[in-house]
């Protein structure tokens, strides 16, 4: 609108600014455009050590050459105090045209750098080097060679051909620009697309207004540096929504996510907490009614066995099974102090069988020093039960047989761990077997159950030595059940 305004009615329009307003002008829109563009790379620079964004670094860098080389055009704009050399239109007007023909191949070129894809050039180092060589060359270029360059801008003539046909060959890539943009894939968002779209042709209206401007102090030249604020602006908005906006747009979602999950992860804990409870009420039952149901079949057989007050064999029938029926029930006591179904210590395991068999057989007369070497460690329930019923059996046949003539008597108990193996030691300092003694055939000691107890159902070796006090060595493996719960 305005290009076609000032076109249509020039008389009224148009016109030529005194250079002192207009260097104000020129002079704030410049700095401006340069503060925008230091902008534009800071965002892409120093948002990369996060962001690893290729496409707004290349941007950032790119800007940093544009703001420069802006920023030398301003400085060498004529009116202005002299920039090494005299300032000129021409002067001014090949920094322009660096600059615009830079902007127009930075912003093609960064159509095929996708931001979240790694470029061995696309380094921080590197671009910031190249593009430092680039503003050198362009300085070197126009302040000492500018005879190289063909002539921009004549004085009372106004462009050459060689101005305007560089506008429109830089009105050309960013028209390509454009399309290329629209059908790219990479953006974070619309809103960004939107902002690069209307950027470049702010950009392109722009460039259209410096191709047929004819003094630079003229009106054309001030909406042409209107319109290149605003590109520059736009472009300032999308690089700023890749850098920096829409990362933090997906960290509040991603906040806002977890926030949602954490309160989830509440409720559920609480549920697993109510259930956890009811299933340790319902364990606690559980444990509570096998230890009474145990220890009914148990009193069971001590009043059928009170009927029989005179028969030895069947009380000694009742007092082993008793034994061995409580010693099962100390499995479960355990395993619920525990917390644990499926293990229990060993050594509080063997200390509470040995107060058990201390109770059920009293001993008058006779000290018996229990002596503990057991390391720490646990045992599933599927091999505790067994080494209990062993042990038990042992230990009462200590207290029963062992001492009938010592006032004092020394048991050892030794368990450890090697590897996967378990290590069980048990001796005392009795009488030992008699002469000619066959521990098998003996069935009232119960030896042959132990053995056919540690072989077949804990998968074990055992050995039995009699001759000097009783001595048993167990070994067997820790791993030939598997956990059940």
């Amino acid at each position: 609108m305005p290009l076609l305004l000032v076109g249509t009615f020039p008389d009224t329009l148009y016109r030529e600014y005194e250079i002192g307003y207009f260097l104000i002008f020129h002079n704030v829109t410049e700095i401006f455009s340069v503060i925008v563009s230091f902008s534009i790379f800071g965002l892409g620079y120093y948002s990369y050590s996060q962001s690893k964004n290729s496409h707004t670094l290349f941007l950032g860098i790119g800007f940093l050459v544009v703001g420069l080389v802006d920023f030398m055009h301003a400085l060498g704009y004529k009116g202005m105090p002299d920039f090494v050399t005299p300032n000129s239109g021409n002067k001014s007007s090949q920094f322009w045209i660096f600059s615009r023909l830079v902007t127009a191949i930075i912003l093609f070129v960064a159509i095929y750098i996708k931001p979240n894809e790694k470029y061995k050039l696309i380094r921080e180092r590197v671009l910031i080097s190249l593009g430092l060589l680039l503003v050198s060359i362009i300085f070197l270029l126009v302040i000492f060679f500018h005879d190289w360059i063909p002539t921009t801008y004549e004085q009372g003539r106004g462009l050459t051909s060689f101005k305007k046909n560089t506008e429109y060959v830089i009105m050309a890539i960013l028209c390509i620009s454009l399309v290329m943009y629209k059908r790219a894939n990479f953006y974070t968002s619309k809103k960004q697309l939107q902002y690069y779209l209307s950027a470049f042709i702010v950009c392109i209206f722009s460039e259209m207004v410096f191709a047929v401007y004819t003094s630079v102090y003229d009106v054309y030249n001030v909406i042409g540096h209107i319109y290149k604020i605003g590109a520059f602006y736009l472009i300032y908005k999308a690089v700023f929504l890749a850098a920096i906006n829409e990362p933090y747009e997906k960290l509040i979602e991603t906040n806002q996510l977890l926030s949602k999950e954490i309160e989830e992860n509440k409720l559920y804990a609480e549920m697993i907490q109510k259930s956890l409870r009811e299933k340790e009420n319902l364990i606690g039952e559980i444990f509570h009614r096998t230890k009474n149901s145990i220890q009914l079949v148990r009193s069971i057989l001590m009043m059928q066995a009170s009927d029989f007050p005179d028969d030895k064999n069947i009380q000694s029938i009742v007092e082993d099974t008793s034994i061995k029926i409580q010693t099962m029930s100390l499995v479960h006591d355990h395993l619920y102090a525990n917390k644990d179904l499926s293990e229990i210590r060993v050594s509080d395991y063997l200390q509470s069988l040995v107060e058990m068999v201390k109770q059920s057989f009293p001993t008058s007369g006779i000290k018996i020093n229990i002596h503990f070497e057991v390391e720490e460690g646990v045992l599933l329930l599927d091999t505790a039960v067994p080494l209990g019923l062993v042990f038990t059996e042992l230990l009462s046949n200590s207290f029963k047989y062992a001492f009938p003539e010592k006032s004092v008597g020394d048991i050892s108990i030794r368990f450890s761990f090697e590897g996967n193996t378990c290590h069980f030691g048990y001796s005392d300092n009795g009488i030992g077997f008699p002469n000619g003694f066959e521990s098998m055939k003996h069935k009232k000691l119960g030896l042959n159950l132990a053995k056919i107890i540690a072989e077949k159902q804990m998968g074990g070796t055992l050995d039995i030595d009699g001759a000097q006090g009783f001595q048993l060595n167990l070994r067997f493996p820790n791993d030939l059940y598997k956990r059940r719960v």
